[in-house]
C-alpha cells in the first residue's frame, strides 16, 4: 500500500468517526459501523490506524453514558429487570402453590379410593355408582 492509500483511508476513517460521533451519519456507535461507512476493512482500523479506533471507542463511550436516549433506554432496562425479577417470584410462588394443590387432590384421591374399597368390602351397602339407576 502507498503512503497515499494509507493517507486515504486515514482521511475516510477521519471523517467516519466525526461523522457519527456528531450524529450526522444514523447507525451505533462501534468500530464496526465505522469501518463500514469509512468503506475500509476493519484491519485498516484497528491495526492500521489504533489511534483513530481508540480515540472513536473513548468518545462514544462518553457519549452513550449522556445521551437522553441511552439514558432512557437503560431506565427502561432497569424496570424491565425489576418487573422480570418480581414475575419470577410470582411464578415461583404459584409453582409452590400448585405443588401443594397437587399434593392436597393426591390425597384427596388416595382417602376417597380407601374409603370407597371400606364401603364395597360391606355387604349391606350399595355403591351409589353400582345401584340401580333413577328416572
Amino acid at each position: 500500500m502507498t503512503a497515499s492509500e494509507a493517507e486515504d483511508i486515514r482521511s475516510a476513517l477521519q471523517q467516519a468517526k466525526e461523522d457519527l460521533l456528531e450524529g450526522r451519519v444514523p447507525g451505533p456507535l462501534t468500530s464496526l459501523r465505522l469501518v463500514e461507512l469509512a468503506k475500509v476493512k476493519r484491519h485498516r482500523l484497528t491495526h492500521d490506524n489504533p489511534d483513530i479506533n481508540i480515540e472513536f471507542q473513548r468518545r462514544a463511550k462518553e457519549l452513550n453514558r449522556t445521551k437522553p436516549e441511552v439514558d432512557r433506554l437503560r431506565a427502561n432496562l432497569e424496570k424491565e429487570r425489576t418487573r422480570n425479577k418480581r414475575l419470577v417470584a410470582e411464578r415461583d410462588g404459584l409453582d409452590k402453590r400448585l405443588k401443594a394443590y397437587a399434593t392436597a387432590l393426591n390425597n384427596l384421591l388416595d382417602e376417597n379410593s380407601r374409603l370407597l374399597e371400606t364401603v364395597q368390602r360391606r355387604t349391606n351397602v350399595t355403591s351409589i355408582t353400582a345401584g340401580p339407576r333413577l328416572r
